[in-house]
């Protein structure tokens, strides 16, 4: 992993929360390894945040687009407080 990589900040920190866990998502590499254990259903809204934030890890997106996927799955998934 280079350093960029996690650097690529979200506009602003993400608090997810799931019965076992509390977590700020403050990166997309962050993002990305959450969703690598995602502990709900994945569906459309996660596949869509998983790819946004692979592609703003590649430069194709921006950190602000793969943040609202991300918050957009995780409202769906009930994991925001």
């Amino acid at each position: 992993m280079s350093a960029d990589v996690s650097e690529k900040y979200f506009p602003s920190p993400v608090r997810v929360v799931s019965p076992n866990s509390s977590l700020i998502v403050s990166t997309v590499w962050e993002a990305v390894e959450y969703l690598k254990r995602w502990p709900s259903k994945r569906g459309r809204d996660y596949r869509v945040a998983r790819q946004h934030c692979l592609d703003a890890l590649d430069g194709l997106c921006s950190p602000r687009v793969a943040q609202t996927s991300f918050i957009t799955a995780a409202k769906t998934a009930g994991l925001l407080v």
